[in-house]
């Protein structure tokens, strides 16, 4: 089917930004081998929208192992204009047990 005639049809010459924002990931994992053996992880990740038109995401996690052969991570992803990341790592050979934290922040203009 041809149509000849789209006069009723409009033109848009303008360019408008209708996304934008932040993405924030956050997993942890935990091993430990032995008897006896305990894991703990746990992980949260926000974002929210600012008055300004911009976002902003925050992300934590956590990763404990307690035993004779342990192993702990923490991984992070962070997307937008600023991005802001850390992760500590502490070992206590006296208790046997591997800590891990993350922080992640993310901000997005407007």
């Amino acid at each position: 089917m041809l149509i000849n005639d789209l006069s009723y049809l409009e033109e848009i010459a303008e360019n408008n930004t209708i996304s934008g924002g932040v993405l924030v990931g956050v997993t942890a994992d935990a091993l430990a081998l032995g008897d006896p053996s305990a894991t703990l992880t746990d992980t949260t990740a926000t974002v929210r929208m600012l008055g300004n038109g911009g976002s902003m995401g925050k992300g934590h996690g956590i990763a404990v192992a307690i035993g004779d052969d342990v192993s702990a991570g923490v991984n992070l992803i962070g997307v937008g204009d600023s991005v802001k990341m850390k992760i500590k790592e502490k070992y206590f050979p006296n208790k046997d047990m591997l800590v891990v934290r993350g922080f992640v922040m993310v901000k997005d203009k407007p």
